[in-house]
C-alpha cells in the first residue's frame, strides 16, 4: 500500500494542531498568581519600598526568627522595644497567594512572639515584617523553610 506525500503532510499538520490545542487547554486550567493583587500600584510606589528597606538595615539583627517544633519563635530586641513599635507580619507563599496570611506584631513583656506554623504547607515561606517605629515605616523580610 502506497501513501502519498499529501496525506503525510496533512497528518503532520493535524497532529501539530492537536498538540497546540492540547497545550492551550492545559495551560488555561493552571492557576497563575501574580506577586500581589495590586501589582501595578505597588510598582509605582516602589521608591517608598526602597526607602523602607534602607531604613530597616539597622533593625535586621534586632528581629530574630527561629523555627521550632511548636512554631515560629520571633525575638525582638534592642531599640525596637523602646518607644512606639507596631506593625504586622505577613506570611507569603509565592506558589499560592491563597495561603498568604497576616498576624499583628505582639512583642509581649520579653519581646518574644510565638506563631504556630504546624498547619502550614511544607516548603519555602517568606516572613515579611512591616512595622512603624517612632512614626517611620520599616520593612524586613526573612525566609523560613517548613519541613
Amino acid at each position: 500500500m502506497k501513501i502519498s506525500w499529501g496525506i503525510i503532510v496533512m497528518l503532520g499538520f493535524s497532529l501539530f494542531a492537536a498538540g497546540i490545542i492540547a497545550m492551550v487547554s492545559v495551560s488555561m486550567t493552571k492557576n497563575i498568581d501574580l506577586v500581589s493583587d495590586n501589582y501595578y500600584e505597588k510598582g509605582i510606589k516602589y521608591q517608598d519600598q526602597i526607602d523602607m528597606n534602607k531604613n530597616s538595615a539597622e533593625f535586621s539583627d534586632k528581629i530574630k526568627t527561629e523555627l521550632k517544633d511548636s512554631g515560629l519563635l520571633i525575638e525582638y530586641s534592642g531599640d525596637l522595644l523602646k518607644g512606639n513599635f507596631s506593625g504586622e507580619i505577613k506570611f507569603y507563599r509565592s506558589s499560592d497567594a491563597k495561603k498568604d496570611f497576616k498576624v499583628n506584631i505582639e512583642t509581649g513583656d520579653k519581646g518574644i512572639q510565638h506563631i504556630p506554623v504546624m498547619n502550614l504547607e511544607k516548603g519555602l515561606w517568606k516572613v515579611q515584617f512591616s512595622f512603624k517605629k517612632d512614626n517611620k515605616n520599616y520593612f524586613l523580610e526573612k525566609s523560613i523553610f517548613i519541613n
